[in-house]
């Protein structure tokens, strides 16, 4: 620093000029530039604080693996709202049900028609291994039987297991020991179980009824025991002996169709599967030879009913004093066939297929060409029928054909949604075919 007075440069600490004595006043700094460098410093500070603060308080990246790539991925800061975890929630245990068509369609193959000598029953395939069940009163007094399947072919069959106190035997099929079995079910199902009956009623192979388990632990003594049996509402009549019972939800089988209450078409009885399985099991294990089975006929030879009045295919009686001794063949069989015909019309209308009534009608007749167009014409265009009564009114025999008349009541809605509801009377023109069996030839409407 110099003197102002005389030029001399004196030290910054010094109050006087060495020189010429002259006073030195200290130089001051502007209060501006004070708090210039207060500003700054203190804007140095709250950067400090601040960024120490956000340190502490913003999580770093997190990595994360997920399906073997990586992922960063950030966490939200404090001014956002926490990240809601995803909730995971228990997976439900699905019921693998089935289309009742899937289940028929599914079933047929592995149902038969079995013959004897002196009459014909049902059986179905329940292990793998060629083995089929059936009713003892279906194949009493044979070891040889044929077994017809849904295609129309016959096959030889053994009889390697029958039962004098209950209406089971097992039959070995050759032909069919690599074709998978019909499901099982292993515990007694519940009343309320939606049901379909398989197997050849008065001769029509093939033929599927719906309806509903109605009962259960009705235990019935007649010719054989049949203990905690299941009462059921679906269709069967003479030829159904022995064909499967299965739930039309699961395609399980659970019972083995056996008797029906002559009095009601409507009332059915079928003998548990998870009963008999030990008893068929052991057969299929250790086959009785054709001694063994011969050996048992011999507590039937009082049952003459089985050739002379059912045609070796007993279909009767919870009691005897509560069922009719004979069976009205007529008139009974014929109210039966055309309950049975409605069941199947109304899948053929729902799933718009003729197949499914197809057998019940007489080829080149009226009523198969009517039907055959009639199910082609309303195919894919969305129309609903829902049937809600039908009731046989009458049945009159005319020589060589008989006439059945019904009433019938149904919802209808037309693929544009109209609804509309229908009254009939109805007039089914039966007669037998080639062989014996009913078909209809024409149906007349009385709108």
């Amino acid at each position: 620093m110099f003197c102002r007075e005389c030029g001399k440069e004196y030290v910054d600490s010094a109050h006087f000029c060495e020189n010429c004595g002259t006073k030195i006043e200290q130089n001051k700094q502007s209060p501006s530039r004070k708090w210039l460098i207060s500003g700054l410093l203190f804007s140095l500070l709250c950067i400090a604080g601040i960024s120490y603060l956000f340190i502490q308080v913003w999580p770093k990246n997190e990595i994360q693996v997920i399906d073997n790539e990586t992922i960063v991925a950030p966490k939200e800061t404090l001014f956002i709202a926490p990240e809601k975890k995803e909730v995971i929630k228990p997976i439900s245990t699905v019921i693998n049900e089935k289309d009742k068509t899937i289940v028929i369609k599914e079933s047929m193959p592995k149902v038969f028609t079995i013959f004897t000598e002196d009459g014909f029953g049902s059986g179905f395939l329940y292990k793998k291994g060629g083995f089929i069940i059936t009713n003892a009163h279906v194949v009493v007094g044979y070891t040889d039987v044929v077994v017809r399947n849904s295609n129309g072919i016959d096959t030889p069959g053994k009889v390697i297991g029958i039962s004098d106190k209950s209406d089971i035997a097992l039959i070995y099929a050759q032909d069919y020991v690599h074709i998978d079995p019909l499901l099982t079910e292993l515990k007694e199902s519940e009343i309320g179980t939606e049901v379909i009956a398989i197997g050849s009623p008065q001769g029509f192979e093939n033929t599927a009824s719906i309806g509903y388990l109605t009962g259960i632990g009705r235990n019935i003594e007649y010719g054989f025991t049949y203990d905690n049996t299941y009462q059921i509402d679906a269709l069967i009549d003479q030829g159904s002996s022995g064909g499967p019972l299965i739930d039309a939800k699961s395609g399980k089988v659970i019972g083995i169709n056996s008797l029906l209450y002559t009095k009601n078409v409507g009332i059915g009885f079928s003998i548990p599967m998870y009963s008999v399985l030990d008893l068929v099991n052991s057969w299929a294990d250790s086959p009785m030879t054709e001694q063994q089975v011969y050996g048992k006929f011999d507590v039937y030879d009082d049952y003459t009913y089985f050739e002379d009045d059912y045609n070796n295919d007993s279909f009767d009686d919870e009691y005897v004093e509560e069922y009719e001794s004979d069976i009205i063949y007529d008139e009974y069989s014929l109210e039966y066939f055309i309950l049975n015909y409605r069941d199947s019309y109304e899948m053929a209308l729902e799933y718009e297929e003729f197949y499914w009534i197809e057998d019940m009608i007489l080829p080149s007749s009226t009523a198969y060409f009517e039907l055959l167009d009639y199910i082609e014409e309303i195919s894919s265009k969305g129309m609903t029928f829902e049937f809600i009564e039908n009731t046989v009114l009458d049945i009159s025999y005319q020589g060589d054909y008989a006439i059945v008349t019904t009433f019938e009541v149904f919802e209808f809605i037309s693929a544009s949604g109209e609804y509309s509801l229908h009254e009939r009377t109805k007039e089914y023109t039966v007669v037998y075919d080639d062989n014996g069996f009913y078909r209809i030839s024409d149906i007349y409407i009385y709108e």
